[in-house]
């Protein structure tokens, strides 16, 4: 079966699936960055359903521990948009920053290019560098961080009942 014809919106076009796979491998084959739009909540809050991301060639270069980068996952072989939590040399280990569990061990060939830019609302959304991401890939490597986000969550809940 053919895959549906992409749909153009107000100078935009809709891919999803090995459209969407295709395209992008194509791009930044080109050594040219992709822009897209995020679906779903595997990244929130960092990565939010709706943002626009865009994702720059490796061009040669390894990605460290805390980058988020766009890969073919190694059951589905869709592209998803996660970060590495711990790399070794050739592999990495990569997981959403909302997922229980890590999608497993990488090889480099899997990996398609590295995030640069996240915007929301039309704004750049900021802790791409810095200490930041690799601290956020400990706490995502050892389980920290699903937990914390549970726990600003329900206190964010009680406040909205009046009880903090």
């Amino acid at each position: 079966m053919d895959a549906p014809a992409p749909v153009r919106t107000q100078g935009e076009m809709s891919l999803s699936g090995a459209g969407l796979t295709d395209l992008m491998t194509a791009v930044l084959a080109k050594g040219k960055r992709f822009r897209f739009q995020a679906r779903g909540w595997s990244m929130s809050p960092f990565v939010k359903d709706g943002d626009v991301i865009t994702v720059a060639p490796l061009k040669g270069r390894e990605p460290g521990t805390g980058a988020i980068v766009a890969f073919l996952h190694p059951k589905t072989g869709r592209i998803a948009v996660h970060r590495i939590v711990r790399r070794a040399p050739g592999r990495y280990l990569v997981r959403g920053d909302n997922a229980d569990v890590a999608d497993g061990d990488l090889t480099a060939e899997r990996i398609l290019g590295v995030v640069t830019e996240v915007l929301r609302d039309g704004k750049k959304v900021p802790g791409l560098r810095g200490g930041a991401p690799a601290l956020i890939a400990w706490l995502s490597r050892t389980g920290g961080l699903v937990r914390g986000l549970g726990v600003l969550r329900a206190i964010r809940g009680r406040r909205g009942k009046g009880v903090v």
